[in-house]
């Protein structure tokens, strides 16, 4: 069977099965076709910024209770919910590194 009679009825000239023999080498020495992306650092570096946002805000609120600094209370009051926040998400990635969730009970 001649290269140029395909069954779809296609005929392509010598220069296009030239590119298209070219394309499909390129394809064939490909091994890796869709390479895995990389993992950033930061996912190693939240748990110790969680550690440190949690003893920032604890150190934080017990200062700021024993002087009854304003300006300590308030530190303590934006520092706080976003400490939460972090804390949700180092568990959440946990939740999805360890496998399938299954209950306790």
């Amino acid at each position: 069977m001649d290269d140029r009679d395909r069954t779809d009825g296609v005929r392509l000239t010598a220069r296009e099965r030239a590119a298209l023999a070219e394309i499909e080498e390129g394809l064939r020495q490909d091994h890796d076709p869709a390479p895995t992306p990389r993992r950033s650092t930061g996912g190693r570096r939240l748990p110790v910024v969680v550690a440190l946002m949690l003893v920032c805000s604890v150190v934080l609120a017990v200062v700021g209770i024993r002087t009854s600094e304003p300006a300590l209370l308030w530190c303590f009051a934006v520092m706080w919910p976003l400490t939460v926040l972090q804390v949700i998400r180092l568990l959440g990635r946990w939740i999805r590194t360890t496998g399938p969730f299954t209950p306790w009970f």
